[in-house]
């Protein structure tokens, strides 16, 4: 289904965010690990473009929204659908159908449908460092190089904001030839966001019709 190959590819690169710690070039870890600080202290909100290209599809499916984290919580929001994760169970409402469905994805789930088995020791796995062939006046370019070749995942391309620290964009370039780009803008960080707001309030949906598959 569309939706969860959205919340799929956008739940991976999150995650993804949250494991690159330890790195190969000492500025590019300091770099990334003061995003990951502030990630996990101070809940953002931002405005968000995905964008999913398949070699096999030459039209890329791209959705825009807002969306809010802290920690490994988030909210997704985008015209036609909603999501809710708050760490441990997941919400995924239609508004067109008035429906959520509710999951706990482990990491088998995701892996089923994208590339989560790497997140099993992916640190001891990747070269990272400071990227040689994409420059920015504006930007900090960042490159992620498994060291395993036959990773689904074969590059990630991180972009972090000189001045503010802020996350730009993240891209994964796949083994299939495809991609997924996340571009991040508006940043505002420090926002209130109690732990109630990552997840599903059925109050606020009448005759929501209700698909737990837990």
């Amino acid at each position: 289904m569309i939706k969860n190959k959205i919340i799929f590819a956008f739940t991976f690169i999150l995650l993804m965010t949250q494991i690159i710690s330890a790195q190969n070039n000492a500025q590019a870890e300091k770099t990334i690990s003061n995003l990951l600080t502030e990630a996990k202290t101070s809940a953002v909100r931002t405005n968000f473009k995905l964008t999913i290209s398949d070699k096999k599809d030459p039209q890329p499916m791209v959705s825009t929204g807002i969306f809010t984290l802290k920690g490994n919580k988030f909210v997704l929001e985008m015209d036609a659908m909603k999501a809710w994760f708050d760490g441990k169970t997941q919400w995924a409402y239609v508004s067109q159908n008035n429906e959520v469905s509710i999951t706990e994805p482990t990491v088998k789930d995701l892996s089923e449908t994208n590339p989560m088995a790497i997140l099993s020791g992916f640190k001891s796995k990747c070269i990272i460092r400071f990227s040689t062939k994409v420059k920015s006046a504006q930007n900090f370019c960042i490159e992620m190089i498994p060291k395993i070749k036959n990773n689904d995942v074969q590059k990630i391309d991180v972009q972090i904001n000189k001045s503010s620290g802020n996350l730009v964009s993240i891209k994964l370039a796949n083994k299939n030839g495809g991609s997924t780009l996340l571009v991040l803008n508006n940043f505002q960080k420090g926002i209130n966001a109690p732990d109630n707001l990552f997840v599903f309030n059925s109050a606020k949906y009448k005759g929501v019709v209700t698909n737990d598959l837990r």
